[in-house]
Order: structure tokens, then C-alpha cells, then sequence
């Protein structure tokens, strides 16, 4: 599977825990950016003219900080250079906070099948810990505007383990979440992502996350709720209705190939993985003048490629098949892994059912330190 990826770079106001690369948006900076995607788009047209793209996920940033031209001008690029099945999943993120009646029509006439909320929360004392700019009631009707708008695949992105956050308040958002009756849902534990302001001042000891009990207990009460309401857990984080799992993040951790366009973008094709400059006018000023906008690079040995296969193929429920890692990586990777696994086994982490390699509900609470076992 061949998937594309295109970062938009912008965002209203940078989240205080986030570590993705983005700047603040204006309509000049927009206008810039556009141009240049459209540089990058067209000198992969060549490369991938035979290929088949069969998702795409338009993340950032915020993409709907766009304006409805810019939008227009982006499909366009994508249009003119990229060729997709016919049943190709189309995912746009969107914050409540940009998504207008105007820009969300616009998406869905030009193609787009899916829509990736990043509401957080429904607690407006926990949108305000997260720096968020939309209040529960925007995100609600957010949702709900998408629907009449006439998207039938919408998933809701919510983060828990905020400091200060109650499981009261966790709780009520996840109900506003089955209330509204979402296709997908994803669950993030907050994490401090390097190089984000709440990374710099965990560092200085002015911010904590809670404990590990407090954060476990949460992640249990939304696989309890949410597979209540009939969203099946199919990855660690993530939650769908039966057939509306997100194929382009499932292609990520089947180690399929993906080409990533815009700053800090990345992307895996034949072997080789490789990024784009995190900085939009170094990005800009690198295409303006032929050059391309690959920051760094790497090909990945087969050794790495049999970890990540391992690593990213127990992240999921249906787990990593066994005869499929051995035909891709030989019998002495399997060994080896067999060896790891025992002790995880033994320890009730992980399990083999149906020739795959699964992690226990008790794995999955302790999957960093059972992923570390595993190491090929």
C-alpha cells in the first residue's frame, strides 16, 4: 500500500505540549507555502506516475487555518499530481476552532472522505491546561456541522493524563464523545514531546504528569466505555465502529510506504526513509531554487526493519503474523524473537493465538517496558 502524507505547517497558536513542527499562519506565509508544495508535488510526478496512492492524510498544523483559496490551491496540487484509487480513505484535520460551513463543504466536494477532529476534551478547564483555543460547546458543534455538511467517516482525537485533570472531568468527555456518535476515536495519554514549552518545564520542575495508577486507570475506563458504545479497540490509542479503522495510520504500522510533501514531513519508499527541513522558509527557499527540500535520510537495514515490523505490529490488536515475519525476515529473526518473547509470555504480556504475536490486555497497560523485551 503507497499512502501520501502532506504537512501543513500552520496552526492559529502553537499547543504548549506539542512537538510537531508548525508556525504561526498569515495568508502571505500560506500563499508561500502552497506555491512550494506545488514545486515538491511536481517533481515526484515523474517518480510516482505509475503508482497508485491509496490514502492520503492532510495533518499539520492545522490545515483548516487555510483559507478556502489556499484549500482549493492544495487539492488542486493534489489533483494534478498524484493518482488515487478510486476507493482512496481522504482524511483532513481539522481544530473546532477553524472549521467553518464554507471550508468544510469546500473538503468534501473535492474528495475528501474523512475528517480528524482534534477536539482533546470536553472539559473547558482541560482545554484551558492544554492551550487549546475552543471551548466543549465549539467542539460539539464542530461535530455536528461536519455531519450535516454531509460527512458520513468523522473520528474525535482526546487527550488524558492532564495534569490536574479529574476522572470525572475524563469521564464526561468520553461520554459527550459516545453522545455524539462518532465513526473513530483516538485516546492519547499527554506526553511532552521534545522540544515543546511543557517539555521545557517538566525539565525545570514547574510541570508534572500524573502518576502512572492515575493515567492507567483512565485508559481502562475509555476501553471500557468506548467498546460499550461498539468502538472496537484495533491499536493501542485507537477506536473505530466495525470498517472505519483508519487505513492510512494501519498502513504506518504494516510498514507500508508513504511519501511525505510539506516541512518536517517524512517518508519511507523502497527501504529509505527520509525527512524534509522542519522550517517553512528554509523549505520555501530550498525549492525556489531546484533544490530539494530532503534533510536527512537514511536506509533502513533489515535488522532495524524486523524491529520496527515487531515493535509497531504488537501496537495493534490483530498483532504481528508470525508467518509473514519469517518470510520477510528468515527463520533466525524468528528464533531470536521467539527467545525475547518467552520471558513476556511467561509474565502473561504477550500471547500467540492464530499464528500472530499479541500483547495481553495486561501487555498493552505495560507495553513500553514489554516492546523493550522485544529487540531483534
Amino acid at each position: 500500500m503507497l499512502s501520501l502524507y502532506v504537512h501543513v505547517p500552520f496552526c492559529v497558536r502553537k499547543c504548549p505540549y506539542c512537538g510537531f513542527y508548525s508556525t504561526q499562519y498569515s495568508p502571505g506565509n500560506g500563499d508561500e507555502f502552497i506555491s512550494c508544495l506545488a514545486l515538491e508535488a511536481g517533481g515526484y510526478k515523474h517518480d510516482f506516475n505509475r503508482r497508485i496512492f491509496s490514502s492520503i492524510f492532510i495533518g499539520g498544523g492545522t490545515p483548516t487555518a487555510l483559507s478556502p483559496k489556499q484549500i482549493e490551491r492544495l487539492m488542486n496540487i493534489i489533483q494534478e499530481n498524484v493518482h488515487l484509487a478510486d476507493d482512496a480513505e481522504f482524511t483532513v484535520e481539522a481544530n473546532p476552532n477553524t472549521v467553518t460551513r464554507e471550508n468544510l463543504a469546500l473538503l468534501l466536494d473535492r474528495g475528501v472522505t474523512r475528517l480528524s477532529l482534534g477536539v482533546q476534551s470536553f472539559s473547558d478547564e482541560v482545554l484551558s491546561l492544554l492551550g487549546r483555543l475552543h471551548t466543549a460547546e465549539q467542539a460539539g458543534d464542530a461535530f455536528r456541522l461536519a455531519r450535516r455538511i454531509g460527512f458520513k467517516n468523522i473520528g474525535i482525537d482526546l487527550i488524558y493524563g492532564v495534569p490536574g485533570q479529574t476522572m470525572t472531568q475524563w469521564e464526561k468527555s468520553l461520554e459527550a464523545v459516545i453522545a455524539l456518535k462518532p465513526d473513530h476515536v483516538s485516546t492519547y495519554s499527554l506526553s511532552l514531546d521534545e522540544g515543546s514549552r511543557y517539555h521545557h518545564e517538566a525539565e525545570a520542575g514547574r510541570f508534572a504528569l500524573p502518576d502512572d495508577e492515575i493515567v492507567v486507570t483512565m485508559y481502562e475506563r475509555a476501553v471500557m466505555k468506548l467498546g460499550s458504545a461498539g468502538h472496537g479497540r484495533y491499536e493501542i490509542s485507537n477506536f473505530s465502529l466495525p470498517g472505519y479503522e483508519c487505513r492510512h495510520n494501519m498502513n504506518y504500522w504494516e510498514r507500508g510506504e508513504y511519501l511525505g510533501l510539506g516541512p518536517g514531513a517524512w517518508s519511507f519508499i523502497s527501504g529509505r526513509r527520509y525527512s524534509n527541513i522542519a522550517d517553512a522558509a528554509e523549505y520555501g527557499r530550498r525549492l525556489s531554487r531546484g533544490l530539494t527540500a530532503v534533510d536527512a535520510q537514511e536506509v533502513v537495514a533489515a535488522e532495524s526493519a524486523a524491529r520496527e515490523a515487531v515493535l509497531l505490529g504488537l501496537r495493534t490488536m490483530k498483532g504481528l503474523d508470525l508467518d509473514r515475519f519469517e518470510r520477510e525476515y528468515g527463520p533466525d529473526l524468528v528464533r531470536l524473537l521467539q527467545t525475547n518473547s518467552g520471558r513476556l509470555k511467561d509474565a502473561g504480556l504477550l500471547r500467540v493465538t492464530e499464528g500472530h504475536l499479541r500483547l495481553t490486555d495486561r501487555g498493552i497497560m505495560l507495553s513500553d517496558e514489554a516492546l523493550a523485551w522485544l529487540a531483534v
